[in-house]
């Protein structure tokens, strides 16, 4: 990630004739505790000491400086400029008033033009906060670019050094190669904390919570599997989908066999069991990767069973 940042800086500068800011926190020292409570500071700080003019200057000297938003606005004034921030996860895991850090870079290197930023994380997601506001509606462009998905399990294997890696793992993984090296590093480390879990429950939560869990939205739920059509996909879920041709939504197993397990405490009648019964067939097909056959009879009841509630 640190060498993608590296790699893409003079290349932007060349393209966009803006001067290049690379800040990280990947290393110079461990992350205090008022950096994260006060997160805009402690960018601030940093940007700062990549701006200095003594480059012999070690981070640690420069720990006390005092170094505002103020500070930054006006040195930068109308420079055109990228901002490129190296694993930014580091500073944001448990941090507070991410809002204010996203208003920060979304109104000083986003909204003003020929201004540009770009991070690169450990993890998917970074905050809930954070992308939230960040992915507000407003009237800018925006260019979607589908990521490449692995659609080999040899060259998989080969990539992530995941020897054993089966055709239903990844397609648990919806083929994203982000999940698949993040549950390889879980499985070898005995670590479920690699694999993202925030962003994922939080989308849940707020289907639970807002009254969007009913017997006849989950029935939609499931006939997009079949279709993926957007319109039968509740809101908050549509970030833990992928996008496949003609814009069809294509489901993550790994987010939505956990939202569906959530989901089906709350649903009522025969739908109730038909839910849980589904979560479990794919489970099973996960699990019983080894007995090929069986594995892909569960997912044939799995999509029989989907067809017939919907």
């Amino acid at each position: 990630k640190t060498r993608a940042l590296n790699e893409i800086a003079p290349l932007l500068k060349k393209r966009l004739g803006a001067a290049v800011i690379f800040v990280t926190f990947n290393d110079h020292s461990e992350i205090s505790e008022w950096e994260k409570a006060d997160p805009i500071a402690a960018l601030c700080r940093r940007i700062a000491f990549e701006a200095r003019f003594d480059r012999s200057a070690q981070f640690n000297s420069f720990s006390n400086a005092n170094v505002t938003a103020y500070h930054i606005i006006e040195w930068l004034k109308e420079t055109n400029c990228i901002l490129l921030i190296d694993v930014l996860n580091v500073l944001l895991s448990g941090a507070t008033n991410c809002d204010l850090f996203g208003e920060f870079l979304k109104n000083t290197f986003l909204k003003k033009s020929n201004r540009y930023f770009a991070f690169s994380s450990h993890v998917v997601g970074t905050t809930t906060q954070l992308s939230t506001y960040m992915d507000s509606f407003n009237n800018r462009s925006v260019y979607i670019c589908e990521l490449p998905l692995v659609h080999h399990v040899v060259d998989a294997a080969t990539i992530f050094r995941w020897e054993d890696l089966t055709v239903m793992e990844m397609i648990y993984y919806g083929l994203i190669p982000a999940l698949i090296y993040e549950a390889h590093l879980s499985k070898t480390t005995n670590n479920s904390g690699y694999l993202p879990f925030e962003r994922r429950d939080a989308a849940i939560t707020l289907c639970e919570t807002t009254g969007l869990v009913t017997n006849e939205s989950v029935v939609e739920l499931l006939s997009s599997f079949i279709t993926g059509d957007k319109r039968s996909i509740l809101p908050p879920l549509h970030e833990l989908m992928n996008t496949g041709k003609r814009r069809l939504l294509q489901w993550i197993p790994f987010h939505m066999m956990e939202a569906l397990s959530c989901f089906s405490e709350t649903l009522s009648g025969e739908l109730k069991m038909i839910v849980k019964t589904i979560v479990s067939l794919f489970h099973k097909f996960v699990d019983d990767q080894h007995l090929s056959d069986k594995a892909w009879e569960s997912l044939f009841v799995f999509t029989l069973l989907i067809r017939l509630v919907t």
